[in-house]
C-alpha cells in the first residue's frame, strides 16, 4: 500500500455518486494542513495494514521518513528567519531614538520631521514617536544625526611681549 499524497480539499469539480458534476469549495484552515505527528500517524498506519505477502519497499518508506525530517528542518529554519527578521527590525528601531527624521504620515501622506523620542514594540513591528505621535518604522525616508549646539568659537588674549 503507497500513499503518495495527501492534499486538504480545494475549489474543483467533483464527481458525486450518481455521476453528476458538482462544483465544492473550502477554505484552507490550520486543521487542514498536515503536522509532522499526522504523517507519523499516516506511516504507521500504513505499516499496520500493510498486506504480509507484499511489505513496503524499505527505500519508500525511508523517503517518507526523510520528507518528514525536511519537513520539519524547513518549519525551524522559516521560525528563526522570522524571529531573527523581527529582532533585527527592533534593533533598528532602537537605532532612531534620539535621531532627526523625515517620513511620511501613512494617513495624510504628508512629510513630518521631528526626533525620535519614544519606540514601541508592544504590536507585530515597531513604531517610532515622533512630534508626539507614532509612526510605523516603514515610513521613514530620511535619518540625521540631531543638530547639536557647538559653542562659539572663544580666543584668549594673547600675551604681549614687551
Amino acid at each position: 500500500m503507497s500513499v503518495s499524497s495527501v492534499t486538504a480539499p480545494s475549489s474543483s469539480t467533483q464527481a458525486n455518486l450518481t455521476g453528476q458534476s458538482t462544483t465544492t469549495s473550502s477554505t484552507t484552515n490550520p486543521s487542514q494542513t498536515l503536522t509532522p505527528s499526522d504523517f507519523m500517524q499516516l506511516l504507521t498506519i500504513q505499516l499496520q495494514n500493510q498486506d504480509p505477502t507484499q511489505p513496503m519497499d524499505a527505500n519508500q518508506q525511508m523517503q517518507q521518513i526523510v520528507q518528514i525530517s525536511s519537513m520539519q528542518n524547513m518549519q525551524t529554519m522559516s521560525s528563526s528567519l522570522t524571529s531573527m527578521g523581527a529582532s533585527q527590525t527592533w534593533s533598528l528601531a532602537n537605532s532612531y531614538l534620539g535621531r532627526q527624521v523625515t517620513l511620511t504620515d501613512p494617513k495624510t501622506s504628508t512629510a513630518v520631521n521631528g526626533q525620535v523620542t519614544a519606540i514601541d514594540t508592544s504590536g507585530t513591528s515597531p513604531q517610532i514617536q515622533v512630534n508626539g505621535t507614532y509612526y510605523p518604522i516603514s515610513s521613514v525616508t530620511n535619518i540625521q544625526l540631531p543638530a547639536t549646539s557647538v559653542p562659539a568659537a572663544t580666543t584668549s588674549p594673547t600675551p604681549t611681549t614687551g
